[in-house]
């Protein structure tokens, strides 16, 4: 069980496409080539950082922010009655929990997101050495995001910039391991990735643990899709649809290659699933099933924009 939760469960490693596969990306719209052996160093320096990032959340949440401190006098979740005042357990991401279910301590999370940001730093200046030292720069900002990301929930209007500002950056480190200089327009082409993975995502994930954590004083637009009301699968589907929007737009401007048009299989997956997810918003097992359907959808959306962009 520990070494599962050091080496996988605490890098919640599903969210790697829109890491890595965005720096991919990026890599490619700068002018890049795939088979550069500097692009595929920053891919696992960003590998790596990430996976510190997601294992330094954890330890934030618990130990800082108290999000996923136990609450015994919270009530059951109305979503998810699987913890008490904690963050429920996910089909597609289990770290949350790793402390309170004791199977890591304190000290032994931060001692694996340490590991992760030292491996990731080997990389980083490997890289560095051998294109351009604004790479130090992207990576170190890389790692400040989790300190940001855990506090912006307690802001209005942070929290899905802080999530959405790894996935930018990580294309910024694709674009610049080319040594090409460009970087704007990968920077660009990051933002319908991160409308799905922040702006949808964010929603998606924090709606099991809404009512809980609305009672320990977040406030970010996430948690008040469920304080408000607000249909979770229509809000998902704007965010998805404008996604497709932005994609259209850059294709038209020959920012993007026509074949990635190829990513819009994946449209009519979505919007099912967001119709099967309404039904399921009191019913945990069936929410965690369709929500994991919807993750798993929508890490796709990366990969097909990369191979469509490399076909042309």
């Amino acid at each position: 069980m520990k070494l599962k939760a050091h080496l996988w469960t605490l890098g919640r490693f599903f969210a790697l496409p829109f890491f890595g596969g965005t720096l991919l990306c990026g890599a490619v719209i700068a002018g890049g080539s795939l088979g550069n052996i500097d692009v595929w160093l920053a891919f696992i320096a960003v590998t790596f950082v990430m996976a510190g990032g997601h294992s330094f959340n954890t330890l934030l949440d618990t130990e800082w922010t108290k999000l996923d401190k136990p609450d015994p006098l919270a009530k059951m979740h109305t979503t998810d009655g699987s913890a008490l005042g904690v963050s429920a357990s996910k089909g597609y991401a289990a770290g949350t929990n790793v402390i309170n279910s004791g199977v890591l301590t304190a000290r032994e999370v931060l001692a694996n997101a340490l590991t992760w940001y030292a491996l990731g730093t080997i990389f980083v200046i490997i890289v560095a050495i051998k294109v351009t030292p604004w790479i130090l720069l992207a990576g170190a900002l890389g790692m400040l995001i989790t300190f940001w990301y855990s506090k912006s929930k307690f802001t209005t209007w942070s929290h899905e910039l802080a999530l959405a500002s790894g996935p930018l950056l990580a294309a910024v480190m694709g674009a610049l391991s080319t040594g090409t200089g460009e970087w704007i327009n990968a920077l660009l082409v990051s933002l319908p990735i991160v409308l799905i993975f922040s702006f949808a995502g964010l929603a998606l994930d924090e709606h099991p643990d809404a009512e809980a954590n609305l009672k320990k004083g977040v406030k970010s637009l996430p948690y008040k899709v469920w304080e408000y009301g607000f249909d979770l699968s229509t809000y998902l589907l704007f965010w998805f649809f404008l996604a497709y929007i932005v994609q259209v737009f850059y294709i038209a401007v020959d920012i993007l290659a026509p074949l990635t048009g190829l990513t819009f299989v994946l449209l009519p997956l979505l919007i099912g699933l967001c119709v099967y997810l309404k039904g399921a918003y009191t019913k945990p097992d069936t929410f965690k099933k369709f929500a994991l359907a919807i993750v798993v959808t929508a890490a796709c959306y990366p990969i097909l924009l990369l191979v469509g962009q490399v076909a042309g």
